[in-house]
C-alpha cells in the first residue's frame, strides 16, 4: 500500500479479523483447556468492534481513534484475552496520534506497540508458545522486514511466517484437527494471535 493506510483501511482490517474469528471460533474454544470459551470471546469482541466501526463515518475519525474504540470495547469485557488486546490496541492508537494517513513506518510502530502491549500484560508460555510468544516473534519479523524496506503487507507476511514456524500450527489453521492427536499442546491464545495476524495481512492484499 504505497499511498498510506487510511482510517477506512483499518476499519476493513478489523472487519477481516472479525470474519476470521467467526470462522475459527469453534476451534479456538476447543483449544481453550481452562474455560473453553476463548473462541466465543474473540468472536464476540471483534463482532462488537466491527459493528461499532461500521456505524461511523470513516472520514470523521482518525486511525488512532479506530484503535482506541476497539480498546474501549475490549475493556468492557470480562476476559483475560480481551484485556490483553485492549492494552495492545491502546498502545497502537497512542503511537499514531494526530496522523490521518499512516505511512509504512507508522503502521510498523503501531504493530510493534501492539506486541509491546501484549508483552506488558502477558507472560511467555511455560509449556507451549502462547499469545505473548507469538506476538513477540511476529513483531521481530515485522520490524526486520520493515527495516529492509518492504511494504506493510509483505511485513505482515514475514511476521505470520515467523510466528507460524515457531508455533508449528499451519496444518491447524488450514482446517485440520491436528491438535486432537495429543502429540502437542496448542494454546488457544497463540492460535487466535495467528488468526488475527493472518487476517490483517489478508486485508491489505
Amino acid at each position: 500500500m504505497t499511498v498510506g493506510m487510511r482510517t477506512i483501511d483499518l476499519v476493513e482490517m478489523f472487519s477481516e479479523v472479525a470474519a476470521a474469528m467467526q470462522e475459527n471460533g469453534e476451534i479456538l474454544s476447543r483449544l481453550d483447556t481452562i474455560d473453553g470459551d476463548h473462541g466465543k470471546t474473540m468472536v464476540q469482541a471483534f463482532a462488537l468492534i466491527e459493528t461499532k466501526l461500521a456505524a461511523l463515518e470513516p472520514d470523521s475519525i482518525s486511525p488512532s481513534d479506530v484503535f482506541d474504540m476497539a480498546a474501549e470495547i475490549l475493556l468492557s469485557m470480562n476476559a483475560a484475552s480481551a484485556r490483553l488486546y485492549a492494552a495492545a490496541f491502546r498502545r497502537a492508537g497512542t503511537s499514531i496520534m494526530r496522523r490521518r494517513v499512516l505511512k509504512p513506518e507508522d503502521f510498523a510502530t503501531a504493530f510493534g506497540q501492539m506486541a509491546a502491549g501484549i508483552a506488558a500484560h502477558g507472560e511467555p508460555g511455560a509449556e507451549a508458545r502462547n499469545i505473548a510468544d507469538v506476538w513477540d516473534t511476529a513483531a521481530r519479523a515485522y520490524m526486520a522486514a520493515a527495516h529492509a524496506g518492504h511494504a506493510p503487507v509483505e511485513c505482515l507476511t514475514s511476521a505470520l511466517s515467523a510466528a507460524e514456524g515457531d508455533t508449528e500450527t499451519s496444518s491447524l489453521l488450514a482446517g485440520t484437527e491436528a491438535f486432537m492427536t495429543g502429540r502437542r499442546f496448542m494454546d488457544a491464545g497463540a492460535i487466535s494471535a495467528l488468526v488475527m495476524i493472518r487476517a490483517m495481512r489478508d486485508a491489505l492484499r
